[in-house]
């Protein structure tokens, strides 16, 4: 699968506002990053769709509930949710440490551009599962937003075997490694 990256995008990652244009410098050096970050990453996706139940203030997947208002009405009509996992690899925080001892700016600029590009392969990914699960598919909706605690990542771990197939690990923090790695619930009505 072949990545790319939104320069737009890692600017606003970099703190650029409004659709201010970054530099020319700047983008040299996203292009920069985004060669040396094609050259490490390893990305991979998984997902598995389940049925669901609503409660008052949450859902309940499998026995185990995800409590968030948000997350309850932003499913409102779904028949299904599928649980997606993505992420680029390690490469990408190996590269970044790399950096962090010589040049800040680059540490900063590999950062920015590695957050767009797990961002795009979540958005082919999301593609193509829309070939395999038919229905209308809502947008990717994470843990640690919209009221969804970011401890949900626990259970959220229990139900999708992100350690085993993509290597991905949870610290006590509920923060994952590698640091370029994704995980959503996506809401799919059936047609």
């Amino acid at each position: 699968m072949l990545l790319k990256y939104d320069l737009h995008e890692a600017a606003r990652y970099m703190g650029y506002k409004h659709g201010a244009e970054p530099s020319e410098a700047i983008c040299e050096l996203c292009e920069e990053a985004y060669e040396k970050l094609c050259k490490v990453i390893t990305p991979k996706y998984i997902y598995k769709e389940y049925s669901f139940e609503r409660t008052s203030d949450g859902i309940i997947i499998e026995g185990i509930e995800f409590k968030s208002a948000k997350l309850l009405s932003h499913l409102r009509g779904s028949t299904s949710i599928i649980l997606f996992g993505a992420t680029i690899g390690v490469g990408a925080d190996t590269l970044v440490r790399k950096y962090s001892v010589t040049d800040a700016a680059m540490t900063s600029i590999v950062h920015c551009v590695g957050a767009s590009l797990v961002e795009n392969l979540c958005d082919q990914a999301c593609e193509e599962l829309k070939t395999t699960i038919k229905g209308d598919h809502k947008y990717r909706f994470s843990p640690g937003y919209g009221g969804l605690h970011i401890s949900s990542q626990e259970d959220f771990f229990k139900l999708l075997p992100m350690t085993k197939q993509l290597g991905v690990s949870l610290s006590d923090n509920f923060l994952m490694t590698p640091t370029k790695t994704v995980t959503a619930f996506i809401g799919v009505t059936k047609i």
